[in-house]
């Protein structure tokens, strides 16, 4: 739920969105603007559920601002803001379809008073801005995840809860580019891709079509994730295995690995193993015991600092992980291969 408040005083522009926050009590997002000439253009691009406008501003009036309205976007509801001695000019906005008023001071109680005949029936089935971002960070979550199942039942999920069956054309439309640049915008500031701008805002002339170019336009991102990716998770495992390699020696953490791949950890510890049938800690400690090997092979290799070499500070934790894979401690391996 969307609601834009339009006054030119900022105290009052201000006061008047904190109650309307406090109403929706975390349903209803709130835009404040300082004129109609910022409104109109917001309410074209971006159409809210409700403006609520004052009467008399610079640069365009309340009344011109509720003619625009219902010439371009009909299905947007305003209320209009008046002193006592500007009524009869605010009755003119009753023409263009507005249904409500408020005289100035606005009380909290009128104000709730006029909110609940104008959205509750909406606010009703709304869900919550909170679950809402949820539902974000989860399809988010499952595109950068390179998990195709999971995107698509995140969406399936949330396309018949966050995009109204009985929406105007003009509102979907809205919905759905905002929801397609968020997304963008989300995965951009991860900052290991970069995903171009979504093509420029559309206009659909049905909740269906409207649907479909979103879910169409998501799975494009989850194709272009692969492509950079190199095309296939193999190239991700082999890079994946490449970069454990070369860190042997530091204390690198599988959630370090799986965000230098772009993948979840979750995801990423799951398909790890399924590809290497091994742990990512496994495979790990296996690749610093075949470096040992080599190092120790080497005379001029002290075993302590073989050790240090392959990302032990512990000299009495790496022999017991060297004799549980090797079968014998530091020592003795080089006993067996002739070295003292």
């Amino acid at each position: 739920m969307h609601v834009v408040v339009v006054e030119d005083e900022p105290m009052i522009r201000h006061g008047l969105a904190r109650m309307v926050e406090r109403y929706g009590a975390g349903r209803i997002r709130v835009t404040a603007l300082a004129n109609g000439e910022e409104a109109a253009a917001f309410v074209r691009e971006t159409p809210p559920d409700l403006v609520l406008t004052d009467i008399r501003m610079p640069r365009m009036d309340g009344l011109e601002l509720c003619r625009i309205i219902s010439e371009t976007r009909p299905s947007v509801k305003a209320v209009v803001i008046s002193g006592y001695g500007e009524f009869a000019y605010a009755q003119k906005c009753l023409t263009y379809g507005v249904k409500e008023y408020l005289l100035k001071p606005v009380t909290p109680g009128e104000l709730y008073s006029v909110l609940e005949r104008v959205l509750k029936p909406a606010l009703a089935d709304a869900p919550s801005i909170s679950e809402y971002e949820q539902w974000l960070d989860s399809l988010e979550e499952a595109i950068w995840s390179a998990d195709p199942g999971a995107a698509a039942a995140c969406w399936t999920e949330g396309k018949d809860r966050y995009f109204e069956a009985h929406a105007s054309p003009e509102r979907m439309s809205a919905a759905v580019n905002d929801v397609l640049r968020l997304l963008v915008k989300r995965l951009n500031a991860r900052d290991i891709f970069l995903f171009p701008a979504p093509p420029e805002r559309r206009s659909f002339p049905a909740r269906q079509e409207a649907l479909a170019f979103l879910e169409e336009e998501i799975f494009k991102l989850s194709g272009l994730l692969q492509t950079y990716r190199g095309g296939n998770l193999k190239n991700v495992w082999e890079e994946a295995k490449a970069y454990i390699d070369e860190h042997l020696a530091t204390d690198i953490s599988l959630e370090e690995v799986a965000g230098k791949m772009g993948l979840a950890p979750t995801y990423f510890s799951h398909l790890f193993k399924k590809s290497t049938n091994e742990t990512f800690v496994q495979y790990r400690i296996r690749k610093r015991m075949e470096m040992a090997k080599r190092l120790l092979e080497m005379p001029h290799y002290k075993v302590i600092d073989v050790s240090l070499a392959v990302g032990y500070q512990s000299y009495p934790h790496f022999s017991i992980l060297f004799k549980k894979a090797v079968g014998c401690s530091p020592s003795e391996y080089r006993q067996s291969i002739g070295m003292k």
